[in-house]
């Protein structure tokens, strides 16, 4: 009877166990089901979902048609959305346009700027034109330079040119070097010849070693 009783306890535990592991499966395939349909996906199964599921659904499916609208998605629905909601997506619009203002970006409406905003855009287009006039890039119009800017701007040209040709760089124009700094570009030229041919670089020129240097090279 003992061992009966064993028996029938031990069916009883493993039971359970099974029932345990199969409403457990079959909730991690519910939520499953419940997150492929609040994100849209092919293998939703509506069949399967209950009516709570359902709202948060259609719940889940309202929110993200707000962010695509915030987000000026083509997927927006604003037939969808509430006054409030419109009026709420109609300010992040506006402020995604003054940002893009701000970023120089051609999605930019000046016309749809209030007039503080227009100043403060104004200003970061100003700013942003200085800096690239120092860059010294393609985009810079020196014409909406101030006198004292035109100047800084050259001075920053001028920097540049001479780092160029310190550097041996293909950019660098000779001709606008002062009489110094030529001379310094020609010691700098030399010594970076000379750690050339003393590294066996291809780009080595020997004919412009001095007799020292020649030695040293060969003895290396």
């Amino acid at each position: 009877m003992k061992v009966l009783s064993r028996m029938r306890r031990f069916s009883l535990i493993m039971f359970l166990v099974w029932c345990s592991a199969l409403l457990s499966a079959q909730s991690a395939g519910h939520e499953q089901n419940l997150f492929a349909c609040k994100s849209g996906l092919d293998s939703c199964d509506r069949s399967a979902l209950t009516q709570a599921d359902k709202n948060e659904v259609t719940a889940a499916k309202h929110e993200q048609n707000i962010s695509d609208c915030k987000s000026e998605w083509t997927s927006c629905d604003p037939s969808k959305l509430s006054p409030p909601e419109r009026a709420q997506v109609a300010i992040v619009a506006h402020q995604n346009m003054v940002s893009d203002c701000w970023s120089g970006l051609r999605s930019c409406d000046h016309s749809k700027l209030t007039a503080s905003e227009a100043v403060g855009v104004a200003m970061a287009e100003n700013q942003k034109n200085v800096s690239d006039c120092w860059s010294g890039w393609s985009s810079c119009d020196l014409s909406k330079l101030s006198p004292a800017e035109v100047s800084e701007v050259a001075v920053a040209q001028h920097q540049r040119n001479v780092a160029q040709c310190w550097d041996g760089g293909a950019g660098c124009d000779r001709s606008k070097l002062s009489t110094k700094e030529s001379s310094e570009v020609t010691v700098a030229d030399h010594q970076r010849n000379y750690l050339a041919c003393i590294s066996g670089y291809p780009e080595c020129d020997r004919s412009r070693l001095t007799a020292t240097e020649t030695s040293a090279v060969v003895a290396v």
